[in-house]
């Protein structure tokens, strides 16, 4: 079967980062998060590169990495155009799963790795997992717990934050009829194959999707506290969140090993993949 492991490495402008932090008193903090993501990526891009390319070629899978080229900025021009709200960070997530779609026409077999994700693995991911009949990811629904329990006065998290992600999909769900107790995804590595992709249909009806979820974020008769509400976002995972449940796509967790969050100082020395979502290259390359 035909394999491909794809990742993206877009460079976004300075002017057009976005940096939502927490809320306090009512007012979203600004952090630094975005530009230090930008020059931590840019200062370990080349080394990140070499273990892609050296990881996919050992399982014997093709690697391709998406810049900024003309096929990126025609997807990007559309959102400009037509969703000016939404920021450029969330725009480069929905393109992997646009990607995800187009790779799945010319290969069997596909995996998606965030850029900040690296591998430490001779083993082949999809060897472990079973992306002909599931649609392979992590879960983060630890993460999302302290905001789905804390009383909704004191709700203060960013609209990244897996509880955001959450609520905003509680709010999809319910409105559509479903359970809206589902899980939160982190789509940092995705496996699937051509059937899933096509199963979980993440592009149908999107231009409806993206509507109902601006209904859902000014609805003024919301059922949501507006603590919540105002937490609501743009956001692929909540987006996948909501069609695995309406397209009725099985999910494979990836575990711990295979998709190793890095998160502070400590680093799990048998992980196979990390994550890096502090952006501390350093603590796995050494």
């Amino acid at each position: 079967m035909k394999k491909i492991i794809f990742s993206i490495y877009v460079d976004i402008p300075s002017d057009k980062l976005d940096n939502p932090g927490w809320w306090e008193n009512g007012v979203q903090v600004k952090t630094d998060k975005s530009e230090f993501t930008k020059k931590q990526l840019n200062r370990f891009r080349d080394r990140i590169i070499e273990r892609h390319k050296d990881y996919a070629a050992h399982i014997g899978a093709d690697y391709v990495l998406h810049k900024y080229d003309t096929e990126y900025e025609t997807f990007c021009e559309m959102f400009r155009n037509e969703y000016p709200q939404i920021s450029e960070y969330d725009i480069i997530n929905f393109y992997k799963h646009w990607l995800m779609k187009k790779h799945a026409e010319s290969h069997d077999l596909i995996c998606y790795f965030d850029f900040d994700v690296v591998p430490f693995t001779r083993e082949d991911i999809f060897d472990a997992h079973v992306p002909l009949d599931y649609f392979c990811c992590a879960e983060s629904n630890g993460e999302a717990i302290p905001g789905k329990v804390v009383d909704s006065k004191n709700y203060n998290h960013c609209i990244r934050n897996p509880a955001s992600k959450y609520w905003n999909a509680h709010a999809m769900l319910t409105g559509e009829g479903y359970d809206g107790d589902t899980d939160v995804f982190n789509t940092g590595i995705m496996i699937a194959s051509k059937k899933t992709i096509q199963k979980m249909d993440y592009f149908g009806d999107f231009k409806e999707v993206l509507e109902y979820m601006t209904e859902l974020k000014n609805d003024e008769a919301s059922m949501y506290p507006p603590n919540i509400q105002r937490a609501f976002n743009y956001d692929n995972e909540t987006v996948f969140s909501f069609k695995r449940v309406a397209n009725e796509v099985p999910i494979q967790y990836i575990d711990n090993k295979w998709h190793s969050r890095v998160l502070d100082s400590r680093v799990d020395p048998d992980a196979k993949i990390y994550h890096v979502i502090n952006k501390e290259f350093a603590s796995v390359f050494g």
